[in-house]
C-alpha cells in the first residue's frame, strides 16, 4: 500500500515554489533580451540617421559657393550649436543659384533649414550678415525645419583653411581667410561637423572637403 502513498502538502509546495521561482527567471530572461532587442534597435536606426545626416552634410559642403561667388564673404559661419552655409543649387533650367542652408541643435534633435534661392546680391549680403549676428532662420524665411537625427545632446562645427590648424570659432575662420599669398587669398579646405548622442561620450565627426585648392 506504501508505493500507492501520494505527495505531500510540503513537497507539493515546494514543487510549486520551485516552478514560480523558474518562472520568474525564465521571465527576466526573456524581458532582458526583448529590452537588449529593443536597444539595439533604437541603437541602429540612430547610426542610421548619423549616416543620412553626414550624407547631407557632404553634399551641401561640396556644393559651397565657389570663391570667385563669395560676394558676402566666407560662406560658412560657426555658431553656437549651429553651422550656415551658403551653397550652390541648379534649378530645372540649369542655371545656379545661391541657397542658405543652416545645421541647428533644437529640442534634442539636429534640423537642416534651406532657403528658397537668393536672387540678389543685396538679399545674400543682408540675410547672410543678420545670420551671423544670430537672427532666427525662421524670421527671414518661412521653411519648414527638416529633422535629420534625433536624440543629440549638442552639435559643433569646425574649419580648416589652407595652411593653419582646425578653427573652431567664426573670428578664426575669417582671420585666417584673410591673409593674402602671391597666389591670392588662402581657400577654405574642409568643414567638419562633429555630433555627441545621448548616453555616448564619444562624439561622430564627418569631415567635408569643399574641393577649393
Amino acid at each position: 500500500m506504501d508505493s500507492e502513498r501520494g505527495f505531500t502538502l510540503i513537497e507539493v509546495m515546494v514543487a510549486l515554489l520551485l516552478m514560480a521561482v523558474m518562472s520568474v527567471l525564465s521571465w527576466r530572461a526573456l524581458d532582458s533580451m526583448v529590452r537588449t532587442r529593443e536597444a539595439l534597435t533604437q541603437r541602429g536606426e540612430q547610426f542610421d540617421g548619423v549616416r543620412a545626416l553626414f550624407s547631407q552634410w557632404d553634399e551641401d559642403c561640396r556644393a559651397l559657393a565657389a570663391p570667385d561667388r563669395w560676394l558676402a564673404g566666407v560662406p560658412v559661419h560657426l555658431g553656437d550649436n549651429q553651422v550656415a552655409l551658403i551653397r550652390d543649387r541648379v534649378d530645372g533650367q540649369g542655371v545656379h543659384h545661391a541657397v542658405f542652408v543652416v545645421y541647428r541643435y533644437q529640442d534634442q534633435a539636429i534640423q537642416r533649414l534651406e532657403s528658397t534661392q537668393v536672387d540678389t546680391r543685396l538679399e545674400l549680403q543682408r540675410n547672410w550678415a543678420a545670420l551671423q549676428q544670430g537672427a532666427d532662420f525662421a524670421t527671414l524665411y518661412n521653411v519648414v525645419p527638416a529633422t535629420l537625427l534625433t536624440g543629440v545632446t549638442s552639435l559643433q562645427g569646425n574649419a580648416l583653411v589652407d595652411g593653419f590648424a582646425w578653427s573652431t570659432t567664426d573670428a578664426q575662420v575669417k582671420q585666417q581667410t584673410a591673409v593674402t599669398t602671391p597666389q591670392g587669398n588662402v581657400m577654405l579646405l574642409g568643414i567638419e561637423l562633429v555630433v555627441y548622442l545621448n548616453d555616448s561620450n564619444m562624439p561622430f565627426r564627418k569631415i567635408a572637403m569643399t574641393g577649393f585648392n
